[in-house]
């Protein structure tokens, strides 16, 4: 019930999304709008850094003090957590306010320091909510504010201004998405603070504060090399390739979104059902869990990418006509989030179960391997070697996964057949 109402919402925000990037692509200028793209994509990977590893690791000590009766504890770790990622994403704000001044703030990369330094702190909050309200099973409360409210928002907003008379340039936009991050972070804040309100002591020692940071600070490694993994083609073509060949890649990879946001549904409610299985000391039913997650990840994916593929060239053609040179893009990637399926959740079984290192030595592979691939294909290739190279990685990432399982767990994940049965659903 769970993943059905998370794949839902998710399939939402993904209209909402394309949505947002068509009305943006039609209402900016293309080399404003692939400067904008830049600035939103460096935001997404470097904000895991920014939250610290404390979204994730949430979702490995919360479920278990929480089955067990620690409310102290529960509260003393929210409490811990969102100090912690407040006070190093502002610190890292400060530090790209500094280094803006110094590149020069009216335009180039010093625009795009800014704006993305700004986003940080708020980008980062949001990650470290989703993850307190994932490990609670708040489903709802971890999607819809940050996947459906907020992209209304923005829309909104920028149609306000151009009704107004005013041109949406990159500054302004920019202004109108940290603006937006920040109305929705503070919100889902105070939900979750009124949620957690309790008459019983916020207890922590230094010794649990110390166990936290030690679980935490791999998983910081972990999330933001995941996350540069997954925005490395667009991050190397803002660097070597135009702003409207970004603006059209971009166009591409985010239509596909429709078909990839699928897997977050199962990603959403698995990391709760892996660590009440491991707290319960059932590797049969762990197994069962992980093998359900991946038959509803490859199937659910497969089903996706096929309709996103047959729809794309309407799809693009919203964005305007110079787009529809994206739809091999949208191919190739498409490839790419098959095998990447393939796989299921075996990630975040792997972070739950406290192998945090051996994700990272997986994920900073997989980086290597994403950017030199770029580094070649782009130049020659343009923003279809953008692709390839992000499909090649996908599926290296895949079979990396699946052996690190099998070797550290002693867990197949690979699993084809049909799921037999209906959910995920994780016990209250």
């Amino acid at each position: 019930m769970e993943a059905a109402l998370a794949f839902a919402i998710r399939v939402l925000s993904a209209v909402l999304m394309l949505g947002l990037q068509v009305l943006l692509a039609r209402l900016m200028p293309l080399d404003s709008y692939g400067g904008f793209i830049a600035v939103w994509t460096w935001m997404l990977a470097l904000g895991s850094f920014a939250a610290l590893g404390f979204a994730e690791s949430s979702v490995r000590f919360l479920p278990r003090y929480r089955a067990r009766g620690q409310e102290a504890r529960v509260r003393a770790y929210w409490r811990f957590g969102l100090w912690m990622v407040i006070s190093v994403s502002v610190l890292l704000a400060l530090l790209a306010a500094v280094l803006s001044h110094m590149l020069g703030a009216a335009g180039g990369p010093g625009l795009l320091v800014l704006l993305v330094g700004l986003g940080l702190p708020f980008l980062a909050l949001e990650y470290y909510l989703e993850g307190i309200a994932r490990s609670f099973g708040w489903f709802r409360l971890a999607t819809v504010p940050v996947y459906v409210i907020r992209p209304l928002l923005i829309g909104a907003t920028c149609l306000a201004l151009v009704q107004g008379g005013i041109v949406l340039t990159l500054p302004l936009v920019g202004a109108v998405l940290v603006a937006s991050m920040g109305a929705v972070a503070i919100g889902v804040a105070l939900v979750i603070g009124w949620r957690l309100r309790s008459q019983s002591p916020v207890r922590h020692t230094p010794r649990q504060r110390a166990l936290w940071l030690r679980a935490a600070l791999p998983l910081l490694a972990v999330s933001g090399l995941e996350d540069l993994v997954s925005y490395a083609d667009v991050l190397v073509l803002s660097l070597l390739a135009t702003p409207d060949e970004v603006g059209l890649y971009f166009a591409a990879a985010r239509t596909l979104a429709l078909a990839n946001f699928v897997g977050y549904a199962i990603y959403l409610v698995s990391g709760r059902r892996f660590a009440l299985d491991l707290a319960a000391r059932d590797r049969s039913e762990l197994q069962r869990s992980v093998h359900l997650a991946s038959r509803l990840t490859f199937w659910s994916t497969l089903a996706a990418v096929a309709v996103t593929l047959l729809v794309g060239p309407f799809l693009l053609a919203a964005f305007g006509p110079a787009f529809a040179q994206g739809y091999w893009v949208m191919v190739i990637l498409g490839a790419g989030l098959l095998a990447k399926s393939l796989s299921g959740q075996a990630s975040e079984l792997l972070i739950v179960a406290g192998r945090q290192r051996a994700l990272i030595w997986l994920s900073g592979g997989v980086l290597v391997v994403s950017v030199a691939l770029s580094m070649v294909l782009v130049p020659t290739l343009g923003m279809v070697g953008a692709a390839i190279a992000t499909a090649l990685a996908m599926g290296l990432r895949s079979t990396a996964l699946a052996l690190t399982v099998w070797h550290t767990e002693q867990l197949s994940v690979v699993a084809l057949g049909l799921p037999v049965r209906t959910g995920l659903r994780a016990p209250a």
